[in-house]
């Protein structure tokens, strides 16, 4: 059986409220209404969940801990530690049961269901800001579940903390197994970004005379995936120290995060629409629309990065930036094949005038380069999920969840090699019939 044990705790630990993470903070009424007089209710059925999720899918080891502090409860409460075969197990019941019609009560499914460990809180005989802590025995993929299992009202409130075995074989690492290869991940992904923004800036600079513009924009959504992956690495290491989801350090990985995808979001259009490739400028239409989308997407994504994502009001952010993200993507699909139709048609009994031509066909196969690039990020999703289900992370393979961020981090660095190929200053060596004076490529 599993070991327990009981000790009084004086305080609890500032933790952070609903966190899915290492540490949380639990507090929640469960209401209670009977089933008969469900159909007298104004809104019909009544789904009486009488279970939450402070903590899911968390991976420990042989060694790790779980502790425990009520620090409230109104009636008999319990806890329960699934290990991953019966959490996908209680999932599977709990969908079959939430699917059907009619009686919706997951009272016997969640109070019967087998646990590694169930550990009971009465008040009426424990004492509050009661500690227990329960030892891990075998290594595995852990949920942790709060469960009222009385026909009565129960507001609870406790404190929940799971933490590994170290690096120096102590009780100090709070990352899951699952996750423990992020931080040696994010090193080598804030140096490839950071090589790479001195290289392309570097390049950009020695042949500034014939660079596009917007080769100065790729540099910034490239300093922007740099500044991102080091406030990643900065989070992880902050976070397997002190085990806190929600602090500075993980605003500020918000935060850059969506500065970046603004940026980015930004070089697609302005690549879409021909900048500095086909023509210098853009339309005064152009430039509103533009400067419209940007604003209204880089206040969403602000505002997205620093509220809680289970706050119904920041769920609304992420629905609208999703909704503002979607438009974007379509105007860039148009924008772009529109051009490349009128470049298609333009080349039609083109003369040759100087270094027209090859220029010319030089922005046309860039578009058609681009349009590539695009497509792959397009892609990127539907590709990363389908590549995590059918070779990294088959049923049963929970530790390798690191390995599906690297995945999509080595997907976005192949786009951006691609867009780097694409967009690299070309010479007027390259052309022909240009020998004496340096032209602008697309100009």
């Amino acid at each position: 059986m599993q070991l327990l044990r009981r000790a009084a705790a004086g305080a609890a630990v500032l933790l952070i409220r609903g966190a899915d993470g290492i540490k949380a903070h639990f507090s929640h009424r469960f209401e209670y209404e009977d089933f008969m007089a469900a159909p007298m209710n104004a809104n019909s059925m009544v789904v009486r969940w009488n279970s939450q999720c402070p903590v899911q899918e968390f991976g420990m080891e042989v060694g790790a801990e779980v502790v425990i502090t009520v620090e409230h409860a109104e009636a008999p409460v319990a806890f329960s530690l699934f290990n991953y075969e019966q959490w996908a197990t209680y999932r599977s019941l709990v969908f079959d049961v939430a699917s059907l019609e009619a009686y919706k009560e997951t009272l016997a499914i969640t109070c019967m269901h087998a646990a590694t460990t169930r550990v009971m809180f009465d008040p009426t005989v424990d004492a509050l800001n009661t500690t227990y802590k329960i030892q891990i025995a075998a290594s595995s993929q852990y949920t942790f579940q709060v469960e009222s299992c009385t026909m009565q009202n129960n507001f609870v409130n406790a404190s929940i903390s799971m933490v590994n075995l170290g690096w120096d074989n102590e009780l100090s690492e709070h990352m899951g197994v699952e996750q423990l290869g992020l931080i040696p991940l994010y090193k080598v992904v804030t140096a490839m970004y950071a090589l790479g923004t001195v290289a392309w800036l570097a390049d950009c600079l020695v042949k500034t005379k014939y660079t596009p513009t917007i080769n100065f924009v790729l540099a910034a959504a490239l300093v922007g995936e740099a500044a991102k992956a080091t406030t990643k690495l900065l989070y992880y290491k902050d976070f397997s120290a002190n085990g806190i989801e929600h602090s500075v350090v993980a605003t500020a990985r918000n935060v850059f995060e969506g500065a970046t995808d603004t940026v980015f979001m930004s070089f697609l259009v302005l690549c879409a629409m021909g900048w500095s490739w086909s023509r210098r400028k853009l339309t005064l239409p152009e430039r509103r629309f533009f400067s419209m989308v940007l604003v209204l997407y880089s206040t969403v994504a602000t505002i997205k990065a620093t509220c809680s994502a289970k706050e119904p009001t920041c769920q609304a952010y992420f629905l609208t930036e999703y909704a503002i993200k979607s438009l974007v993507m379509l105007g860039i699909i148009i924008a772009l094949n529109y051009n490349i139709t009128r470049m298609q048609m333009h080349s039609d009994g083109m003369r040759w005038h100087g270094d027209n031509v090859p220029v010319h066909y030089a922005c046309l196969e860039l578009l058609r380069n681009f349009r590539l690039s695009f497509v792959a990020y397009l892609l990127m999703p539907s590709v990363v999920v389908l590549v995590n289900a059918g070779l990294l992370l088959p049923p049963g393979s929970w530790r390798l969840h690191w390995a599906s961020c690297m995945n999509e981090e080595l997907f976005m660095l192949g786009i951006y090699c691609h867009l780097a190929y694409t967009l690299r200053p070309m010479s007027p060596s390259v052309f022909q019939v240009v020998r004496a004076r340096p032209v602008c490529v697309c100009g």
